[in-house]
């Protein structure tokens, strides 16, 4: 099987990285909010992949995953320019595995659909899956794999830029790993608020699915570049994907072949 280049655009961070057979080969990031043209973003992929000492010719195609709209058009021209082919861009549309009947799919963000594509196939349904990131989202499917929705909150570091922002004597934080539940100190105080209570509320929340569901317990998947922080004070059993975003990438592209035979058509 050849290599696929995966493109997530997150609110933050553009991450890129190459996937073969289910192995994460290399991720590289860069902010969002940076403006480049089609010919800079082409240059990017290309060092990306040479630094790995993997060449365009190697790669079969690629898929974007993105939650900024604005930035689709010239990172899609540029992955294409790369592999020689349209690239594939998820939408709500895509044979996910999932039944999204139930939920207002016009508003559900595309990165929750590819975490729970690879959770559901890895850890079968009900399943429940936390991404913490700039906000944390939290998405539930049941035993029918039907996608039921979830919750959505600030992530971590947006509650700390807010603190810092919005009071007048309290500073702005970095996230980083508590030293103990009670802080003795202002910043150990707002170090273990903003992350401890992100765990309480993973953990209070895991219950009540649970009991929403009618099961004893619902497998607890965490992903998220933040995750590491929250999970050492998890009661709950849970289980640690850093790549399940590229997982179920993957997935759908294999899954979702056809489209890019229709696009191969139209050009």
């Amino acid at each position: 099987m050849a290599k696929i280049l995966a493109i997530d655009v997150g609110n933050s961070n553009i991450v890129v990285g190459c996937i073969e057979e289910g192995s994460v080969l290399f991720t590289e990031r860069m902010e969002t909010r940076v403006r480049r043209d089609q010919q800079t973003l082409y240059d990017l992929f290309r060092d990306m992949l040479y630094k790995h000492k993997i060449t365009p010719a190697e790669l079969e195609g690629s898929i974007l995953s993105s939650v900024v709209p604005d930035a689709n058009a010239l990172i899609m021209s540029a992955a294409r320019h790369l592999t020689g082919k349209p690239c594939l861009k998820i939408d709500r549309s895509f044979d996910s595995g999932l039944d999204l009947s139930d939920y207002d799919s016009a508003t559900l963000g595309i990165d929750r659909i590819t975490d729970m594509t690879a959770a559901v196939a890895k850890y079968g349904a009900p399943v429940l899956v936390c991404d913490l990131g700039t906000a944390t989202t939290i998405s539930v499917a049941d035993g029918q794999k039907r996608f039921l929705g979830g919750m959505i909150s600030a992530g971590i570091q947006l509650s700390l830029r807010a603190l810092g922002e919005y009071t007048a004597q309290l500073p702005e934080l970095c996230a980083a790993a508590p030293e103990r539940l009670i802080g003795a100190d202002t910043v150990e105080s707002i170090i273990s608020g903003a992350v401890i209570g992100q765990a309480a509320m993973i953990d209070g929340i895991a219950e009540r699915v649970a009991q929403e569901l009618g099961v004893d317990r619902v497998p607890l998947v965490l992903t998220g570049g933040l995750s590491r922080y929250v999970i050492p004070w998890l009661k709950h059993e849970v289980s640690y994907e850093p790549e399940l975003l590229f997982a179920g990438m993957e997935l759908l592209y294999h899954r979702n072949q056809h489209r890019l035979a229709a696009l191969e058509e139209r050009t």
